[in-house]
This record gives C-alpha cells, structure tokens and sequence, in this order.
C-alpha cells in the first residue's frame, strides 16, 4: 500500500508575520479570505495580500479564499494578488468558472460543498465536474456562514464523496490540532484545511497551533487512491 501525506492549508491568514509562521511550521497552502459578504477578513484587501505573496520564499502556495464568483470579479483579483489558486465559497455558474479560466493561465479551482446532509453527495458529483479539487467544509445555519464556522459536519458524508469524485478532496470544518488526525483516519482527504482552529480568542493566528496542527495532519497519512 501506498501512503502519502495529506496537504495543509491555514486559512485566514493577514499579515506577513503570521504567513512566514506558516512556512517555518511546512504549511504547504495559505488562504488570504478577501471579498467576504461582511468585507474583507481582518481588514486585508488584495493590495495586502499581495506584498505578502511577494515576500513569500519559493514552493508555499498562496491561495485566494472568496465569495465572488463572477470572472468580473475574480480576475482582477487574481492578476493583482499574483495567484493562479482559488477557493470559491458561493457557488458559481459554469460559464463563469469558463470565463476565469480562460482568462487567468493555468488556474486552478476549488469549489466549495457545504456538508448539510446526505444530498451533499450529489452536489459534491455536480461541482467536480468544473473543479480541480473540492473543500468540503460546514455552514452554519446560526450565522449563515458558509466557512470558518468551527463546527465541523458528518465525516461520514465527507468520506462517501472522497470515494465518490475524481478530483482531490479537501476536508475543512472545526478541524483543531486536536480531531485533525481523527478526521484524516475518518475521511482520508487529499488535503486538510483550518482557519479558526489555530487562531487565538482575539482572532489572530496561534503559531503554536499551526505547528501542532501541519505536524499532525503531516503524521497521520492515507492511502493514495488507485
């Protein structure tokens, strides 16, 4: 049996302190939240995130986390921030994701699948289709958020659409330092996702979880798919 290590990602990150953090602890994806629906996440815009990726060293991949879903609205965004890695968390029409990619080389997009229940699944089918790869994280009927919860959702669903799709599936939802090795065991994600559960009371990202969170997830491996 093949093992591989599950991806990480740290979601939410604002400044360039705490995405260098990242890199010391072999964070292998940072997420910069920008075009939120309350605005952007700790006061970053895109001009921000950008003089941090520019001082980002080589091999950490930045990646743009939003609810925009229009290619109106991505491409710049991406053009100016210098990334060709996105994370939609609204859903987006078909001719839409065409037109971004036509017009940003060699973009790569992940489509979010809110785990309500069971019809999860067949969304999950849906969106892989326009996809390179699915985070599969909580909404939060409370609040209406549709990530950075800190609830997580029915492993049990995120595993059925792991063995469901083709495209890598990344795992999101209350995932702490804590239950990140038991949500690999459960699911066996390509990749694993955190925002909220390696940030400190204030909001602000917790280095000392970022380290413990990457060391972990990197530890618990899962079979490569065959």
């Amino acid at each position: 049996m093949i093992l591989r290590r599950p991806r990480v990602q740290i979601a939410g990150i604002s400044t360039l302190d705490d995405a260098l953090a990242c890199e010391a602890a072999g964070v292998d994806a940072i997420g910069f939240t920008i075009g939120l629906p309350t605005g952007p996440h700790n006061g970053l815009d895109e001009a921000g995130a950008a003089s941090i990726i520019r001082a980002l060293p080589p091999f950490i991949t930045p990646v743009l986390i939003t609810y925009r879903v229009t290619a109106a609205e991505v491409v710049p965004m991406c053009r100016e921030m210098g990334v060709s890695q996105v994370q939609l968390h609204a859903p987006a029409e078909p001719a839409e994701i065409q037109r971004m990619r036509a017009a940003v080389p060699g973009l790569k997009l992940i489509l979010a699948v809110n785990v309500t229940g069971p019809e999860a699944v067949g969304l999950a089918r849906e969106r892989a289709r326009y996809a390179d790869a699915l985070i599969l994280d909580t909404f939060d009927p409370a609040t209406g958020r549709r990530g950075a919860t800190g609830l997580v959702h029915d492993w049990s669903i995120s595993a059925r659409i792991v063995e469901t799709v083709d495209v890598p599936v990344i795992l999101a939802g209350g995932l702490t330092p804590q239950n990140v090795a038991a949500a690999i065991r459960r699911v066996r994600p390509w990749g694993v996702d955190v925002h909220t559960g390696v940030e400190r009371p204030d909001g602000t990202t917790d280095p000392n979880l970022v380290r413990a969170f990457t060391a972990i997830a990197h530890a618990t491996p899962v079979p490569v798919r065959g």
